[in-house]
């Protein structure tokens, strides 16, 4: 399992809220080919075999089973940089 932020939750919900995003949209978190990174994207609904993972009021992310697998035990963050872009990151859970 993994856990989301109160930051990430808000760039999520931010990211989705523009307005051409269609309603009912989230971000999808895929893992590539060879399992050894992840990537993310706005996505209208989630694909077949993807869990739905509610991130807060209006924040979605769609997780494949790939990535769900490289997120065990993780915290997804954002942070913003310098230039006010959305930077998403892991850290790892403490047990």
């Amino acid at each position: 399992m993994f856990t989301v932020s109160d930051n990430a939750s808000y760039a999520i919900r931010q990211i989705v809220a523009r307005p051409e995003i269609p309603e009912g949209a989230g971000l999808r978190i895929d893992a590539d080919g060879n399992r050894t990174s992840l990537s993310i994207a706005v996505s209208p609904e989630p694909e077949p075999g993807d869990t739905v993972v509610d991130a807060g009021t209006d924040a979605k992310l769609f997780v494949s089973a790939e990535a769900g697998e490289l997120l065990e035990h993780k915290t997804i963050d954002a942070r913003t940089d310098e230039a006010g872009r959305v930077q998403f990151v892991l850290d790892t859970l403490a047990e």
